[in-house]
């Protein structure tokens, strides 16, 4: 790993966004690496538009500053496609991840993408069928995983997230979203 992995997840309040980046960055943390996860966002309200960021490394970050050239974007809520602050920083090696039942082709192409990487997945839908509300944060964490094998592999995230909702979430509210975070990554679609 180079001296940062960093993500910028775009969301809105509610969905689960910055519990998302948090619980991403405890799995992360829980295979040794260092990590840090905090959040970006005005008013604190339902629906409002919100940014949450991860650094991982695998020497101590000495940085606390939003991630400015992010290698990857979680985009949780596509009606966010278009704002000008998803493509800040992207490169050719920016890998999305995107919260959409749209095919991969259509979500490049409303985004405006050039060469990168692009993963779909329908993350509301997965949430919708499992708790039956739009929470897309586990089966975003699935997600990545399958576009990022190298930061933390599926075995890995399955086993650091039962430990972490363990200890927050009643036990059937664990095993859903455990089955969130394996119905993310197999139903990517690149």
């Amino acid at each position: 790993m180079s001296k940062y992995f960093e993500i910028r997840w775009h969301g809105r309040g509610g969905q689960g966004t910055v519990t998302g980046a948090k619980s991403l960055a405890e799995a992360v943390q829980g295979t040794g690496k260092h990590v840090s996860a905090f959040p970006d966002y005005g008013p604190e309200r339902r629906g409002a538009p919100l940014r949450a960021f991860n650094r991982f490394s695998d020497g101590k970050i000495r940085i606390h500053t939003p991630v400015l050239e992010p290698n990857v974007i979680l985009i949780v809520d596509p009606t966010l496609i278009g704002a000008k602050d998803i493509e800040k920083g992207v490169n050719d090696e920016t890998v999305f991840i995107v919260n959409t039942e749209k095919s991969p082709a259509e979500t490049k192409k409303a985004l405006e993408l050039d060469g990168q990487a692009l993963f779909t997945v329908p993350a509301n839908k997965i949430s919708y069928k499992l708790f039956n509300r739009e929470i897309p944060n586990s089966a975003m964490m699935g997600a990545f995983t399958k576009a990022c094998p190298d930061v933390i592999s599926l075995e890995a995230l399955l086993k650091q997230a039962r430990h972490i909702f363990s200890h927050v979430l009643a036990e059937h509210l664990v095993d859903m979203n455990i089955e969130a975070i394996k119905c993310g990554y197999d139903e990517v679609q690149k």
